[in-house]
């Protein structure tokens, strides 16, 4: 079994909340990739994966709600773990992610959740996470 990469780090003795979600790494024809603006912050386009849920499942609906796009799902690129805490200390994360080719499909007559930002690959330090990062170079040559 191939170990995943893992990103940041849980001080030892806290709770911290694990949260599964998948990611969509999307490519436009100039060669930039699709973020999306939270508050703040820049994200892949994806989130959390719901009980009784596929990763699948999950990034269909985020992108949707997100982007107001259909997403065509291709080659799964791998998972890796992200641990952070909030800015005030009060709560730890552990994200298992796991990240996916995709490209939009057909837009959706509905008002996106988030701003679609395309980035430049030089701009991927821009990505609010170590672990974005990292799914967006398992696109690379």
């Amino acid at each position: 079994m191939t170990e995943q990469p893992t990103f940041g780090q849980c001080p030892d003795g806290v709770e911290r909340r694990i949260r599964p979600g998948a990611y969509a790494v999307i490519f436009d024809a100039q060669g930039r990739f699709a973020a999306v603006r939270g508050i703040n912050k820049l994200f892949l386009p994806g989130g959390g994966i719901e009980p009784n849920e596929s990763p699948e499942e999950a990034l269909s609906r985020e992108v949707r709600e997100e982007c107001a796009h259909e997403v065509i799902i291709g080659q799964f690129l791998g998972s890796a773990v992200q641990y952070f805490s909030e800015s005030d200390g009060s709560r730890h994360w552990e994200f298992h992610c796991s990240y996916f080719a995709a490209q939009f499909g057909v837009p959706l007559d509905t008002e996106p959740e988030h701003e679609l930002i395309w980035l430049e690959l030089s701009e991927a330090d821009k990505l609010a996470f170590d672990v974005h990062r990292w799914g967006v170079s398992k696109m690379l040559p």
